[in-house]
């Protein structure tokens, strides 16, 4: 891995994706801007028309990291370079995707210890099985929505920012998804009745937190879809769980995976991974350098990865 590269040197196939995705979520959250919808408390309901453009915006980045690859690939072999097959034996991605599905309700917990204290929460049960069973049920009709955006985070982007380090990447990676975010946070989606310029900076720090511990999830794991899991798990069990055994409104600002009460324990977990990292590091030596992305390695090189053990070979992830 090498820290050094610039900025200049992520390979082709990123500014497109970056320009595209972005563009793309405005487009998606246009309508909402034109008729002027605005989350203005935690206890207002999601309009359909916002939960439309929610789950249009939430595609953009699958079905940008699909066109570059295939464009580059051909659409078959994008299918296998970004992860749409299992690539690891279904024991391993059922163990990664457990793992993963408790990561933001681990944090999201710790966040509410601290928060209760100073009075920005206040718990009043445990959550039963009829709390629980639409919550299942949610998560499941809504997978292919969370892996349209891991899809392009963790199957196309990632390997890019890796070319700058590992923890570099990771952190990059999460502010991207921070402030890819902004044309629904504007709006007051993930902080509602606060300033834009107050919830702005909270989302992006927020995300650049979990994000990174998300996309470490992918890296420790080989498999896209313990990232899809932790990202799922995050929007569909931490987010709604936290309002729905406190005693009073919670403001996501203050309390539940969203809030600053968090970002204690989303360092700690970025901080864990960084030592790890440095750790393997140490054990194995200098750490070789990213291969490029799947989309980047020719035909040629692909040939090679087929020689027998002991030949060179071009891996897309570490």
């Amino acid at each position: 891995m090498n820290p050094t590269n610039p900025a200049g040197r992520s390979g082709p196939g990123l500014v497109p994706f970056l320009v595209i995705s972005f563009v793309g979520a405005w487009v998606a959250m246009l309508p909402l801007w034109l008729e002027g919808l605005r989350r203005t408390s935690a206890g207002q309901g999601t309009p359909r028309l916002a939960a439309l453009c929610m789950i249009l915006m939430m595609l953009v980045p699958a079905l940008t990291a699909f066109g570059l690859t295939a464009r580059s690939r051909g659409p078959r072999e994008a299918v296998r370079v970004l992860g749409l097959t299992r690539a690891t034996p279904w024991r391993h991605e059922a163990r990664s995707v457990a793992v993963a599905l408790t990561i933001p309700p681990a944090l999201t917990a710790c966040g509410l210890a601290l928060a209760t204290p100073v009075g920005w929460y206040t718990p009043a049960h445990l959550p039963g099985p009829a709390t629980i069973a639409p919550l299942v049920l949610s998560a499941l009709v809504s997978v292919p929505l969370y892996f349209g955006e891991e899809l392009g985070w963790q199957g196309y982007l990632l390997p890019r920012l890796l070319r700058h380090g590992r923890i570099r990447g990771l952190l990059i990676g999460g502010a991207v998804w921070g402030v890819w975010h902004v044309p629904m946070t504007a709006l007051g989606g993930s902080y509602p009745g606060h300033p834009v310029l107050l919830g702005i900076p909270v989302a992006v720090v927020t995300a650049t937190l979990l994000g990174t511990v998300i996309a470490a999830v992918r890296l420790s794991t080989g498999s896209v879809w313990a990232a899809v899991a932790a990202h799922l798990s995050l929007n569909e069990f931490a987010l709604p769980l936290t309002g729905d055994v406190s005693a009073r409104l919670v403001d996501p600002l203050l309390a539940g995976p969203l809030g600053v009460s968090t970002w204690p324990a989303g360092v700690l977990a970025v901080l864990v991974v960084w030592l790890g990292h440095r750790r393997r590091g140490a054990a194995t030596g200098p750490s070789a350098p990213v291969a490029p992305p799947p989309s980047e390695v020719p035909a040629s090189a692909t040939e090679r990865d087929r020689r027998p053990p002991g030949r060179a070979s071009t891996r897309p992830l570490p």
